[in-house]
């Protein structure tokens, strides 16, 4: 099949549509907070939202409170680990996405969720199938750190290094 062909033959990609029609793609902010820092954990923070709506501090400061409580209980088990959490604003939901490095070059996340709408509390987000990871807003903070850790590896991995590595944020848009 020649490339003209190819090209002409698309028409099976219509039935793949995951796009409503009247969906408005727009950036949103990234700003780097307050770490969580704790004497097992070093976890960056970035705050994801669209400009004109900030997440307020009332709101940061309980999600910084709710994960420190789930590090107590040991509801959220992290030790000597380092890594960043996403507080990303979506409308009336908030999702704390908590990412640390293990085995060397492997991601591993912990979410949470928060609804105003309903209730003000974080709740753990059950996976029992196939789930939601990374929306694209939040895929360009993962995507930083993802090359910060990539230098960090690449580095002597001392002291100096892992300064940088938590000095390293994003900051912008996405």
């Amino acid at each position: 099949m020649s490339e003209i062909e190819a090209r002409q033959n698309i028409s099976y990609l219509r039935t793949f549509e995951q796009v409503a029609p009247d969906y408005q793609h727009r950036q949103k902010s990234v700003s780097p907070g307050a770490g969580l820092v704790t004497s097992k954990v070093y976890l960056k923070w970035y705050d994801i939202y669209h400009e004109e709506s900030p997440i307020s501090s009332d709101l940061v400061s309980d999600a910084h409170s709710f994960l420190l409580s789930e590090m107590e209980t040991r509801a959220l088990q992290l030790n000597n680990e380092l890594g960043f959490v996403i507080h990303h604003q979506c409308s009336n939901i908030y999702i704390l996405y908590v990412c640390t490095w293990r085995n060397e070059n492997e991601l591993w996340e912990t979410l949470y969720h928060k609804d105003l709408a309903r209730d003000d509390k974080f709740h753990a987000f059950e996976r029992r199938s196939t789930t939601p990871t990374f929306c694209v807003w939040v895929l360009g903070a993962v995507w930083h750190e993802q090359q910060a850790w990539t230098r960090y590896l690449y580095s002597e991995r001392n002291d100096g290094a892992k300064y940088a590595y938590v000095q390293d944020q994003l900051t912008g848009f996405v």
